[in-house]
């Protein structure tokens, strides 16, 4: 019996506990913002038992943007080393309607290119996002580990000490 959140790559089978989706739209992807712990990521969540992850990806970023979103495609797969173990599933979508809502999960949403991705994004994204933009111009699904340990955790940390820095240098033209 296959197992309703596992996603073939290259015929092996990755187990997966969370799904993600890439929305992708002229140039820009839909980021949004998590309360807690605080940071721009992208919309997604926890596979239900049984629940196909790509089903997932969708009904989560419904939930979280307000948007119905399609799924286009398998991005890849992301297993992790370090302070986790879960793996997660990245797919390919688009907007196919609804309209954008702020709920508990994301408190705003903005569509950024890869010039210029929040300071506050969690640090795990930026390959994913990567592979998206591949994905989406026709690369292949991917595998990847993503090492996350107490350095990226702390890095991302300071993060927000910077941000506030950041918007008084554009404001006054630095």
């Amino acid at each position: 019996m296959k197992d309703a959140r596992a996603v073939e790559i290259d015929g092996v089978s990755w187990p997966v506990q969370g799904a993600q989706v890439a929305v992708i739209e002229r140039g820009r992807v839909l980021i949004q913002l998590r309360p807690w712990l605080p940071g721009w990521e992208l919309p997604g969540g926890h596979c239900e038992p049984g629940e196909d992850p790509s089903v997932t990806a969708a009904r989560e970023a419904q939930e979280e943007t307000g948007y119905h979103v399609r799924i286009r495609g398998l991005v890849g797969v992301y297993t992790w080393a370090g302070l986790r173990s879960a793996g997660d599933v990245l797919y390919l979508g688009r907007i196919d309607g609804g309209r954008p809502h702020r709920s508990l999960e994301a408190w705003a949403t903005r569509m950024v290119d890869l010039d210029h991705l929040p300071r506050t994004l969690f640090p795990w994204y930026h390959q994913r996002l990567r592979d998206a933009f591949a994905s989406a111009d026709g690369a292949a699904p991917v595998h990847r580990v993503q090492l996350v340990g107490a350095r990226h955790v702390l890095s991302f940390g300071t993060q927000w000490m910077r941000a506030p820095i950041d918007r008084l240098r554009r404001r006054n033209g630095a």
